[in-house]
């Protein structure tokens, strides 16, 4: 049984559309005139741990509410004003965040939105292993990000969860695991945190310690669905200690570590597969590779060849 549900739904109808949102956790009411052309068509796709949804709303509408988990709103088309506890903004491809107990409102016509919608509890358990801080609490000062690269970034991180879940990878543990921790991260460095965490540098012989520790565990778990910062709680580090260990030991991050040996168990798969049954996307997928351009060019990369002339042989 898969571990994650997906909802996909359409309704010209306000009062459904609150229902719709009900089953992200949102309490909400929508409002439109009758003919306004209000149209909402929902395709959410979601663990215990985030979710994504992509929305199309046609017409002229307005709502307010607020949802249980923390909300990413990513306008990517439309007109759109909001307002938080009094604050206003335009939220057309400006994202913004949506906190639980925070008054929210907003008008708006023809939007397609991409919000991504991450649990307070898991965000901070990422937050402390990230920062090596377990009295860590997440709490955001503010819904607009930290400034306009911050805002260009959640804005791609989004747009790249939606285009996993409209391809169908997001299925696989790897993948999903993967994204949950991009955007946890982008979360963190894009929305001003109320207390800063701070970095301290490791000794020479306390970096090689932990670049063996965090080598030891991906070498042993990387066919399962960890991500960096399951790597930093086993090695013991932050993650800018363990990324300066293993630029240091390896030239590259962890991330990158961990990618170098699944790109390896993806290698000796395709050199065993049956090309008549194989499909490189699924095989690609099943090692964390959402997409198979980009697998194909480090495969190329690492190889010298294609994954495709790889499996032809």
């Amino acid at each position: 049984m898969a571990d994650f549900t997906r909802l996909r739904s359409r309704t010209s109808d306000p009062a459904e559309a609150d229902a719709l949102l009900a089953a992200s956790g949102g309490r909400f009411a929508f409002a439109s005139e009758p003919d306004a052309g209000f149209v909402f068509d929902v395709d959410q796709i979601g663990d215990p741990s985030f979710s994504v949804g992509r929305y199309s709303i046609g017409g002229e509408w307005e709502t307010s509410g607020e949802f249980d988990d923390l909300c990413i709103v990513n306008v990517v088309s439309g007109s759109y004003g909001w307002e938080i506890d009094g604050e206003r903004g335009n939220g057309t491809r400006a994202p913004f965040l949506i906190r639980p107990g925070h008054d929210f409102a907003c008008e708006a016509e023809g939007t397609v939105i991409v919000n991504v919608f991450l649990s307070p509890r898991a965000l901070q358990d990422v937050a402390r292993i990230t920062y090596g801080d377990e009295d860590l609490a997440v709490v955001f000062d503010s819904p607009t990000p930290i400034g306009k690269r911050h805002s260009e970034y959640m804005l791609t991180a989004a747009t790249v969860a939606a285009e996993y879940m409209e391809s169908g990878t997001f299925r696989h543990p790897l993948v999903r695991a993967s994204l949950f921790h991009t955007l946890s991260l982008a979360a963190l460095q894009c929305f001003p945190l109320s207390a800063d965490p701070q970095e301290r540098r490791l000794t020479p012989a306390g970096q090689l310690d932990r670049f063996r520790r965090g080598v030891r565990f991906i070498e042993d778990h990387a066919s399962l669905a960890i991500t960096v910062a399951d790597i930093v709680e086993a090695a013991g580090a932050t993650a800018a200690q363990l990324d300066a260990a293993f630029r240091t030991h390896a030239s590259t991050t962890a991330g990158g570590y961990l990618q170098r040996v699944r790109l390896a168990a993806a290698h000796t798969d395709l050199a065993v597969s049956d090309p008549a049954t194989t499909d490189l996307a699924e095989l690609a997928a099943r090692w964390g590779f959402a997409d198979l351009d980009r697998f194909s060019r480090r495969y190329l990369d690492a190889y010298g060849e294609s994954p495709a002339r790889t499996l032809a042989r």
